[in-house]
C-alpha cells in the first residue's frame, strides 16, 4: 500500500506537469514588455526598439493572400540599426518554430518596402513584396547575414 500511494501521486500529477509545459511554450511566443522579440546579427531588439525606428503602414501584395495592410518597420532600417552590411551575400530569417528562409542579400536590400511587420501576438512577421511566399516568414525571432 505504501508503494501505491507515491505511484498514484506520480500518475495524477504527470498531466498537470505536462499542461504547465504547454503554457511555458505559449509564453515564449509572446514577449513581455521590454523583452527582445528579434535578434539580428547578435543585437537584440525589443518591440519598443523596433517602433522607435519609425513604424509605417503599407498595403502590400502578398503572393497568396493578395493586397493586405501591414504595419511595421522598414527592413532596411532594422538591418542598418543592427549594423548589417549594405550587401551581405545572404540574409536568413528564422521563425520561432525553427523554419528558416535564406534570401540573396542584394534582393532583400533592394526591397525598399520590405517590412519587419508587427503581428497580433506581439512578434514579427516578414512582409516581403515582390518575393515568393516562402520569404514571408511568420513569427521571426532571428535574422542573420552571411
Amino acid at each position: 500500500m505504501k508503494r501505491t500511494i507515491p505511484l498514484l501521486l506520480v500518475l495524477l500529477l504527470a498531466p498537470a506537469a505536462t499542461a504547465c509545459g504547454d503554457d511555458a511554450e505559449e509564453a515564449t511566443t509572446t514577449a513581455a514588455a521590454g523583452e527582445a522579440v528579434l535578434t539580428i546579427g547578435g543585437t537584440a531588439f525589443t518591440m519598443a526598439d523596433l517602433e522607435a525606428l519609425g513604424a509605417e503602414t503599407f498595403n502590400l501584395e502578398h503572393p497568396k493572400n493578395g493586397p493586405t495592410d501591414y504595419t511595421g518597420v522598414r527592413l532596411n532600417a532594422v538591418l542598418d540599426a543592427a549594423g548589417i552590411d549594405a550587401a551581405p551575400a545572404t540574409i536568413t530569417f528564422v521563425a520561432s518554430d525553427g523554419y528558416s528562409y535564406e534570401a540573396p542579400g542584394a534582393d532583400v536590400r533592394a526591397c525598399a518596402d520590405c517590412l519587419a511587420a508587427f503581428n497580433d501576438e506581439g512578434g514579427i512577421n516578414m512582409a516581403m513584396p515582390g518575393m515568393e511566399s516562402k520569404a514571408w516568414v511568420k513569427d521571426v525571432v532571428e535574422i542573420t547575414a552571411g
